[in-house]
């Protein structure tokens, strides 16, 4: 007989799954586990290879300790890139797993619970095994702290423009133009990134006077 269970909620109010969660986070270390856990390795490698906006959910649930709503993204992308972001996180999800690179007890890394009327229903957040959230936790450190190698990035521009039609050629072209055109503004974004945070005027030294 199998361990796992479905459980489906109907007409809860949104706070219902903001209590769930705080009666879960509540147990013990390694009293919910999705299975055969995956290494780092395997969380950085699908880290690396979904999308900005699936990678932004991913940080949003573990900055979250497992849960990220569906709400605080929509604020900054909206209701289609959520979509495209767990359409990412799923195609690139079965392709580890069919390689072996990935365990098959754990076919999701993000459950969606939904609150409000029957019928068409708008992710209310996402759910990350508590099992997980160290596991990617470690991996988007190590994926943040990165190699600083800067053909992955022409690779990966590439990529996409090449997604977007273009040939191969062209792809490189407009991938290095980019880079050019924008190493300033990619350089500052990733000190702004990487750096200390501002710790605001509150906290600031007195100045004498």
């Amino acid at each position: 007989m199998s361990d796992a269970y479905t459980l489906n909620i109907s007409g809860a109010p949104p706070d219902f799954f903001d209590k769930m969660h705080e009666l879960l986070a509540q147990l013990p270390d390694g009293a919910l586990t999705p299975g055969d856990t995956p290494t780092v390795e395997a969380a950085f490698t699908l880290f690396d290879r979904v999308t900005l906006d699936a990678k932004h959910l991913l940080r949003l649930a573990v900055e979250g300790n497992g849960r990220a709503l569906g709400a605080d993204f929509r604020a900054q992308y909206g209701e289609a890139r959520l979509n495209g972001a767990t359409t990412s996180l799923t195609r690139h999800l079965q392709s580890l797993t069919k390689a072996g690179d990935w365990p098959e007890s754990v076919p999701r890394v993000l459950i969606s619970t939904k609150a409000g009327t029957e019928g068409w229903r708008k992710t209310h957040a996402f759910s990350m095994a508590p099992a997980l959230v160290p596991v990617f936790r470690v991996a988007i450190r190590r994926f943040d702290k990165g190699a600083g190698d800067p053909q992955a990035v022409v690779d990966h521009l590439v990529a996409l423009f090449e997604e977007m039609g273009r040939p191969t050629r062209d792809a490189r072209e407009f991938a290095r133009e980019f880079l050019e055109q924008h190493a300033n503004d990619l350089a500052a974004w990733l000190a702004q990134r990487t750096g200390p945070q501002d710790p605001g005027p509150e906290s600031a030294p007195p100045t004498e006077g």
